[in-house]
């Protein structure tokens, strides 16, 4: 603080950092009030149980990533990443805009690391004049900016890459600081590392950057042993993570996507999704959340062509830059290296090639641009000032974009608009549309969606069942039906497909062939709460009532967290037909408590209160439910009653 103005002044060598962080966030600061994309959002976040109970962490670290789905199987383990969901949620609970913060203070993080290494790779643009025009901190403003990170910082389940990249950064840095073994830097570089690879998976590739640091940059002779010394604890490490890893997982990487592709296609597709990259790096431009994979069965296809010239031209370069320059030569490698995990097709989802996998090799990128323009500043330097303008301006233009770009992840309905005109052969891109309107009770724009996923991709079970669910709500029960009986023949032994047939089922009063849906149902998942809670209703209604109090009961046993208003509601209803009003009551208490506006529990408690003879919280329990919903006419009717008996 000046003594003299007493106001607070920021020393000059921090300037930079500040600036870098305030773009950083400004950048991103549209992203703040997205809401959940139903695109791994929901699940991970809003129904996942793991994050709501710090209980569940030897579980988060001892599972694949999906395993809280019963039957989910997945090649992913990266329990840190529901270790800060669960963080989140207890500190902003269940708002967006929390989960939304942590992601872009990551970013925030990283563009300040990207500006740091650029710096120590540059010793000359050490000490600039000014400091903000120097190519490490314009190459860090890039980074902060660059549009092709939207998907990972905006998209809030893409936390596993803003997070694992800042802790791989911070390795790295760390690691080109020490200069002694087993010293502060060294051994929190360790850390570092270990911590990012239960981030993501790429983290693994970082030793091999040390590797080529050190035969870059270390000038003086060195004994071997140091280096075994060196890399001794990183390997550890990464043993350790794959042992983790093969435990949790049940193997390296059991699911095995791409099958119809040949062991040769595997191979030369690498080439064209690596042209891909490249080129998004270049030319951020027609971003998508959902590219479709089209393999090529040949090189001389043109595609393949071209993608081998690239990636040659690629490789060319840098072998040139071994031998002229070592820091370009470390920054194609940061470009190459963190793509090679996601160069592996088999482990790959449907969407081989996604904007995400470029948030780490854009650091190369921006090192690459660094060099450039300290190289024409000194080259031309009578130009320089129009040299930096430029760089600026592409600044500028990155930035508009990446504002942009957050504007199409406002909502379900915009992403997956822009996805489906952009992927217009993608089954999931149509199938993610078609949700998004179901969201929003846009039952015909829905279907419509779902059934041209269905021509694109006709043995989905999950494209059939979402069709029938939309059926279901648009009050056409037979054509829905007809859907979940064809996704049960493709898959008999779905569980989910069996309640949802139980559930149409029991709208058309089939409650005979509901209750057995949701009996075989249970038999494939005994412990599914939500459908306990379906057989019981069923059972209400067929009279059944010691068998609908039993299953409610079930359901509130078996997920106590979960203990929805409706399950209370209706466990108090089959008290209520029962006589055992005083325990009715009970539950539609409990179920308000949780859902205070919850019109049905309102409703229920006032016949309940009625029944016993206690006109007056019958009548204020009548005269809430129709507050909250004017026209239903049964409690209308029932308060009128109250009213006309009192006169």
């Amino acid at each position: 603080m000046d003594k003299v103005s007493g106001k607070l002044k920021i020393p000059i060598k921090f300037i930079p950092v500040v600036i870098l962080v305030l773009v950083s966030f400004a950048v991103y600061f549209n992203a703040l009030f997205g809401p959940f994309i139903a695109y791994d959002d929901q699940d991970q976040i809003v129904t996942n149980p793991w994050i709501r109970d710090i209980r569940n962490l030897p579980t988060i670290f001892s599972r694949s990533v999906w395993s809280f789905r019963s039957g989910v199987i997945s090649n992913y383990y990266r329990p840190l990443m529901h270790t800060v969901y669960m963080l989140t949620y207890h500190l902003f609970g269940m708002k967006p805009w929390g989960f939304h913060l942590v992601n872009i203070l990551f970013h925030c993080g990283v563009s300040v690391l990207v500006f740091l290494v650029i710096r120590r790779l540059l010793p000359e643009q050490r000490a600039p004049s000014p400091a903000y025009l120097s190519p490490p901190f314009i190459a860090a403003m890039l980074f902060a900016s660059h549009p092709i990170h939207t998907e990972a910082i905006t998209w809030i389940a893409g936390l596993p890459d803003v997070a694992f990249t800042f802790f791989y950064l911070l390795s790295f840095y760390l690691y080109i600081r020490s200069k002694v073994l087993l010293s502060g830097s060294f051994l929190f570089s360790v850390v570092c590392f270990g911590v990012a690879a239960l981030f993501k998976e790429p983290a693994l590739t970082l030793p091999a950057l040390f590797l080529a640091y050190d035969y870059a940059f270390r000038q003086e002779p060195t004994p071997l042993s140091y280096y075994v010394k060196r890399y001794l604890p990183y390997l550890v490490i990464g043993a350790g993570y794959l042992a983790l890893r093969i435990h949790a997982l049940g193997g390296f990487a059991p699911v095995k996507a791409h099958a119809g592709l040949s062991a040769c296609q595997y191979v030369i597709n690498i080439f064209p999704l690596f042209f891909q990259y490249l080129e998004k790096l270049l030319i951020p431009l027609n971003l998508n959340a959902y590219y479709v994979f089209h393999p090529i069965a040949s090189l001389f296809e043109l595609n393949g062509f071209l993608s081998l010239i690239a990636t040659a031209a690629f490789v060319g370069l840098l072998v040139f830059a071994i031998k002229k320059n070592r820091a370009a030569f470390l920054g194609f490698l940061f470009v190459a290296v963190p793509l090679l995990p996601v160069l592996y097709i088999p482990a790959l989802g449907d969407n081989a090639f996604t904007d995400r996998y470029l948030y780490l090799p854009s650091v190369g990128y921006v090192l690459l641009l660094a060099l450039f323009l300290s190289w024409a500043r000194e080259k031309f330097p009578r130009a320089a000032g129009s040299i930096t303008i430029a760089f600026i301006g592409i600044f500028g233009l990155y930035a508009v974009g990446t504002i942009t770009r957050n504007n199409v992840w406002q909502n379900n309905v915009s992403l997956w608009s822009d996805t489906v005109r952009k992927s217009p052969d993608s089954a999931q891109a149509h199938t993610s549309l078609g949700n998004a309107y179901a969201s929003q009770g846009q039952w015909d724009k829905a279907i419509g969606e779902f059934q041209t996923a269905l021509r694109l991709k006709s043995d989905s079970t999950e494209f059939h069942n979402s069709l029938g669910f939309a059926y279901e709500s648009h009050g056409q029960l037979d054509k829905a039906i007809g859907e979940f009986q064809m996704a049960l023949r493709l898959d008999p032994d779905s569980a989910e497909f069996h309640n949802n047939l139980g559930t149409a089922y029991a709208s058309q009063g089939r409650l005979d062939m509901a209750v057995a849906e949701f009996q075989t149902a249970l038999r494939l998942k005994p412990d599914w709460a939500e459908v306990h809670n379906n057989l019981g209703f069923a059972y209400k209604l067929q009279g059944r009532l010691d068998e609908a109090v039993a299953e409610f009961q079930t359901a509130l046993r078996l997920k106590p967290d979960w203990a929805e208003a409706e399950v209370h509601t209706n466990l108090g209803t089959a008290y209520t037909s029962q006589g055992r009003l005083d325990r009715a009551v009970a539950e539609f208490q409990t179920a308000l408590r949780l859902k205070p506006d919850y019109t049905k529990a309102h409703y229920n408690l006032g016949l309940a209160y009625q029944l016993q003879g206690q006109l007056d919280g019958a009548a204020a329990e009548y005269q809430t439910t129709l507050k909250l919903k004017p026209d239903y006419h049964e409690a209308r009717r029932r308060l009128n009653d109250i009213i006309s008996r009192r006169h």
